[in-house]
């Protein structure tokens, strides 16, 4: 069937020829500046310089920090510190800074608001050190008894530990329950104790130097910290310096010392005992020292003869069975001792015995050895007016 076009609907004249926009035009770059090498490398150094000073600065902030906190490197002088009226303990750091006990009042208030000690202080005149540490310090302050009250005593060169606390006790400088707590339990903060920490029975043996001090009743724990920073200002750096041109650590050096303070009785037979135990811990052939001030801390009594019996007990300070030095101390030396453990006098000495005044005879064999204990028990076995 025939259709008329003219039926459909007319179709709309498309015009093909679109029209674009224009693409814009790419952005032009733009140069940037060169940074000069130069100011790039100043700054990084001049960065690195700041990050340096900063840290010296904070470094060196936390050491005298430390210091005054714990007062490992101060000066040792009593100083009378009087409280004018009853008053808090915080409000006393100002004093506390202008009488020299304390370096930084802030620190010190700072340690009293961390610590809670921010007790009342009653009027009263107390007698403080630079060397307590603000522990001790705040304590003192707190227990007045324990500030009012002096006690001279004289530690002789020798003593042991044991020694030491009964004659404290005997004293009154220190309750037995207080010291022993202190003697065995207590960890000081001295840093020349930190490879002995944690605290145990006999620890501080060697480290309590023997002197005449004033101690202040009742308070353990500052008696004892006295002798230990006595001890730290005694090691000084001539026999630090001995020391390391031995190759020796300090507790060697101790135990050394102690030895010495027991076996020497003459001031210039020191250095050459000492001689003596360097020879033969240096030497192969003497495995052992054989000394019996050792043995007689090992069995904890005085003995004027050992036996045979004695030189076979089992104890790591028996240096008739165990090879080289004891494990520790068997007393507290003196400065002599000390000095003379790391100046040891050079010869090739390896036995000595002693005479009835305290002096020895020393010996390079054993043969000749052998005659001189029997001159030292000829000399022993003669009457006194002979021997004057």
């Amino acid at each position: 069937m025939e259709q008329d076009y003219q039926d459909y609907p007319e179709y709309p004249d498309y015009d093909y020829d679109y029209e674009y926009e224009d693409e814009p035009a790419p952005r032009k770059r733009r140069k940037r500046k060169k940074k000069r090498r130069g100011m790039g490398c100043l700054g990084a150094i001049l960065y690195v310089l700041v990050i340096i000073g900063i840290s010296l600065l904070l470094s060196t902030v936390a050491i005298f920090s430390a210091n005054d906190v714990f007062a490992l490197v101060k000066e040792d002088v009593e100083r009378t510190f009087t409280v004018e009226s009853d008053t808090l303990l915080g409000d006393l750091a100002d004093e506390l800074e202008a009488y020299g006990i304390i370096n930084y009042s802030p620190l010190f208030q700072l340690f009293i608001r961390f610590t809670n000690d921010n007790t009342t202080i009653h009027t009263g005149t107390y007698t403080l050190n630079p060397t307590y540490d603000y522990q001790q310090i705040i304590r003192v302050l707190q227990r007045r008894e324990t500030s009012t009250v002096e006690i001279e005593v004289s530690i002789p060169e020798g003593y042991t530990n044991a020694q030491i606390k009964e004659r404290l006790i005997e004293r009154g400088v220190c309750a037995e329950a207080d010291i022993n707590e202190y003697l065995n339990d207590y960890n000081y903060k001295h840093d020349y104790l930190e490879d002995r920490l944690p605290a145990s029975d006999g620890w501080l043996e060697g480290y309590l130097f023997p002197d005449t001090y004033k101690f202040n009743a009742n308070n353990a724990k500052m008696t004892l910290n006295k002798m230990l920073n006595n001890f730290k200002s005694k090691y000084d750096e001539p026999i630090q310096e001995g020391a390391e041109a031995l190759g020796r650590t300090q507790h060697e050096i101790v135990t050394i010392a102690s030895l010495l303070e027991r076996e020497a009785k003459a001031d210039d037979e020191f250095a050459r005992i000492a001689g003596v135990i360097y020879n033969r811990l240096g030497n192969p052939d003497f495995p052992r020292l054989e000394i019996d001030a050792t043995l007689l801390y090992a069995l904890g009594e005085h003995k004027e003869v050992l036996t045979d019996a004695d030189k076979e007990v089992d104890s790591p300070y028996n240096t008739y069975k165990v090879q080289g030095l004891p494990p520790g101390p068997i007393c507290n030396p003196g400065y002599t001792a000390l000095y003379a453990a790391t100046h040891p006098e050079q010869h090739d000495y390896y036995y000595y015995v002693a005479m009835p005044d305290g002096t020895h005879l020393f010996a390079h064999s054993y043969e000749e050895h052998q005659q001189n204990i029997q001159k030292a028990r000829e000399a022993a076995s003669q009457p006194a007016s002979e021997e004057e």
